[in-house]
């Protein structure tokens, strides 16, 4: 086969992946012909059948000649296959004028048409149509002879169960290479489907959660839920504008893939969804599309450890900063538009959030009380007092600094009991 491989892509270099499949399929079923018919010339010498060993020397020399024009001289690939069914007509056709319709050798007039569907394209339904009908119209002279006036040839029986025998064991061997053909075609493009449908499976979960992914694969219908806790989290980087001015398109697109790429695997770290990004900005909500009790807190300590990415990472090779803002409370998400379309989320929870995160400070993640109280004892928390939320008057608001540390007492029962602290 990489023989095969190697003459179309040398030869036939300039068709398409469906042709050069075509080619090759030619090739193989002109070599084929070959043999099967180099063993005919060998029976029906041994068999004194004259008729059937002239028939046979002239179409292998045809398949002969059709395979050195394919491999030595570019011979074109509709006259080739043009030459091939010709030939293909006289080798099944002619033995059943001589023999009869009773005899075996009908049983080559199956794989004419096999052939047939193997060597056009998907471009030449037309050109298929007309040549399968041709194939029809000579089948039914075929018949209609044999009815009229029997086979032209009589052949003692001796010499016709030998040339049965011959033909039995010839059509075994063409069936089973269409057999085993079919099944490494079949099991190749099986293979296909299965990696286009993993490539469309991993765009769509890039895209969208697991469970969406779900239910866009196996509905039609729009995709919408409530949450009544979900928290969401959104950061931005600082002076971005003044960034963008400095940098080149390539540098500014490397940089903050460079960035999101972290946030993206803190995502995955805590079992958060990403939601989008705009521009500068990375939006991100844990608590959805499945609920999860621990949503505020794996989010706190994904903003945490953002703000230590930055430091260590990014702040002195771009001289970055960044804000990150919080909030906490109910939202609604699903999968909006028809074409480029995203799964989103809406309600006052994203807009508090992204209204904490304008108005916090860099590099400080800028909380609402609702985070707080909803993250409890297991952070630390700096007090910032009242501040104007547009559209939602004034409102509490806090600083996250970091996680407590976590104390256990270990007991030893001993004749003197010992209390080890570990923080």
């Amino acid at each position: 086969m990489d023989f095969i491989d190697k003459i179309v892509d040398k030869n036939y270099h300039y068709f398409d992946e469906d042709r050069k499949r075509n080619t090759k399929i030619l090739i193989i079923l002109v070599s084929m012909m070959i043999f099967v018919e180099s063993c005919w010339v060998v029976g029906f010498w041994v068999l004194k059948i004259p008729e059937m060993l002239w028939l046979v020397i002239v179409t292998l020399t045809g398949f002969i000649v059709t395979l050195i024009g394919m491999i030595s001289y570019k011979m074109p690939f509709v006259f080739a296959r043009n030459l091939t069914l010709g030939l293909g007509y006289l080798i099944v056709g002619m033995p059943v004028l001589f023999f009869g319709l009773d005899s075996g050798v009908t049983l080559h007039l199956a794989f004419l048409p096999l052939a047939t569907i193997l060597l056009f394209s998907r471009k030449e339904v037309k050109r298929f149509a007309w040549y399968f009908l041709s194939i029809l119209g000579g089948y039914t002279f075929i018949v209609a002879w044999c009815f009229t006036y029997g086979a032209m040839l009589n052949t003692p029986p001796e010499t016709l169960r030998v040339f049965h025998t011959i033909v039995s064991l010839d059509g075994i061997f063409i069936s089973m290479y269409f057999t085993y053909f079919f099944f490494v075609e079949n099991t190749k493009y099986k293979a296909l489907l299965y990696n286009e449908r993993e490539k469309s499976d991993h765009l769509l979960l890039s895209i969208f959660p697991e469970t969406i992914a779900d239910k866009l694969r196996n509905s039609n219908q729009s995709v919408a839920d409530s949450f009544d806790n979900v928290t969401v989290l959104f950061a931005d980087i600082v002076g971005f504008t003044e960034y963008a001015s400095k940098m080149n398109a390539n540098e500014l697109v490397a940089m903050l893939d460079e960035i999101f790429s972290e946030f993206d695997a803190l995502v995955d770290k805590y079992e958060i969804e990403k939601i989008k990004t705009i521009g500068d900005a990375y939006m991100a909500v844990g608590g959805l599309p499945v609920p999860d009790g621990q949503h505020c807190h794996k989010v706190a300590s994904m903003a945490l450890e953002i703000n230590e990415i930055i430091k260590e990472k990014f702040a002195e090779k771009y001289d970055l900063k960044l804000r990150i803002g919080m909030h906490t409370g109910k939202a609604v998400a699903g999968v909006i538009g028809n074409k480029k379309f995203s799964y989103d989320l809406w309600g006052d929870s994203v807009n508090i959030a992204s209204r904490f995160e304008s108005s916090g400070h860099p590099e400080k993640i800028h909380i609402t009380e609702a985070v707080k109280n909803e993250l409890g004892n297991a952070f630390t928390f700096e007090d910032c007092g009242e501040i104007m939320i547009k559209g939602k008057g004034m409102m509490q608001s806090y600083f996250l600094t970091g996680k407590k540390e976590v104390v256990q007492t270990v007991s030893f029962s001993a004749p003197n009991s010992v209390a080890i602290a570990v923080a």
